[in-house]
């Protein structure tokens, strides 16, 4: 196996893992999300929550969801900059 063959295994095992943990990543905030709702209705039910703990709440699900899409970009942006690098020392001059 050639340098660039071991290169390029690499970076699609690499492309894998970041799919495989971005939806990871989905999944826990999705869920985290919907625990999240469930338990602030069932205090607001009881009376056991104030308006300003829903807010921080909402506020820090809300760093969350807007958070992790940066962090995914940021990384795919990464592996598209080594695999242009990779490609461009594989041309012949």
């Amino acid at each position: 196996m050639t340098l660039i063959e071991r290169a390029t295994k690499s970076a699609n095992s690499l492309a894998d893992e970041t799919v495989s943990t971005v939806s990871k990543i989905g999944t826990a905030v999705a869920d985290g999300v919907v625990v999240t709702a469930k338990d602030i209705r069932a205090g607001i039910q009881e009376g056991n929550i104030r308006p300003r703990t829903m807010i921080a709440a909402a506020t820090i699900g809300l760093v969350a969801v807007v958070e992790w899409p940066v962090l995914i970009a940021a990384g795919a942006g990464a592996v598209l900059v080594g695999k242009l690098r990779n490609r461009s020392a594989e041309t012949p001059e």
